[in-house]
């Protein structure tokens, strides 16, 4: 690891390009940045951060963008385009990563490390360097998990995830789960404090998004513990019809192989 330095974001970013002269994903640029030390703070979200400065430049500059997109998420200078990638390999602006419902997530975080209190904690950091997030004030959708399978798909609007979870530690599930899995709407900024003022995804209120996401995830997951359906879910089952192709397919196999014996 390099000395830290006390670089600009866009600084650090187009360093990163200059010592790797390749396609980076964002992500790895942020990574990079921590790696390198060329930032002695990295805030909250360097990897949000990063894509902003980047997607920024290209949406402002247009055709004068340092930047052009080869994938989705990922980069490179155009001082550094070479024969290796063609302008097929280019993407447009509307191919970004725009419109976030589920703006946060959290991986089966283990139970032990939470201090349970009314309203507990919930820690978590971007990547390495970066501060910790408390998500306590998050909404959305949240899974119980056993050391074998998902046994419970809740959700959190009227309520926080941290507050659900919390009652899960005593209640009726509290001895069936050790490790828990959340995702959440409302996006985190850069001073690591989450924005709580958003309340709708375009003209659909968040309640209502959640409600609908958890009710897909009861309905695929089917969840021991889930005593019903999940709400906003009236769709009607279909069963699946085997393809008579696959019985034709099969016949005429069942034919050449007959024929070949024969001859």
């Amino acid at each position: 690891m390099t000395k830290t330095t006390d670089m600009k974001w866009m600084e650090a970013i187009l360093q990163v390009f200059d010592d790797e002269k390749r396609p980076l994903h964002y992500t790895e640029i942020a990574e990079l940045i921590a790696e390198k030390g060329y930032r002695k703070s990295l805030g909250a979200t360097p990897n949000d951060t990063v894509s902003s400065y980047i997607t920024t430049d290209i949406n402002s500059k247009k055709e004068k963008s340092l930047f052009v997109r080869t994938d989705r998420g990922v980069y490179i200078l155009k001082s550094q385009l070479n024969g290796d990638i063609s302008d097929n390999d280019l993407i447009n602006d509307d191919d970004t990563e725009t419109n976030k419902i589920i703006n946060s997530f959290g991986i089966y975080w283990e139970r032990e490390n939470v201090y349970w209190k009314s309203n507990p904690d919930l820690l978590g950091r971007q990547q390495t360097g970066a501060i910790n997030v408390n998500f306590k004030e998050q909404i959305g959708i949240y899974l119980l998990h056993d050391t074998r399978e998902t046994i419970y798909v809740g959700k959190a609007t009227d309520q926080t995830i941290a507050r659900r979870l919390q009652q899960h530690t005593i209640d009726r599930l509290s001895g069936r789960w050790n490790r828990f899995s959340w995702f959440g709407l409302y996006p985190t900024k850069e001073d690591g404090t989450l924005d709580t003022t958003q309340n709708s995804h375009g003209n659909v209120p968040f309640a209502n998004i959640i409600t609908l996401l958890e009710a897909v995830l009861i309905e695929s997951i089917e969840p021991r513990q889930n005593r019903k359906q999940g709400d906003l879910f009236n769709g009607i089952e279909y069963l699946q019809v085997k393809d008579p192709e696959i019985k034709n397919k099969q016949r005429k196999e069942i034919v050449e192989k007959i024929k070949w014996i024969d001859d």
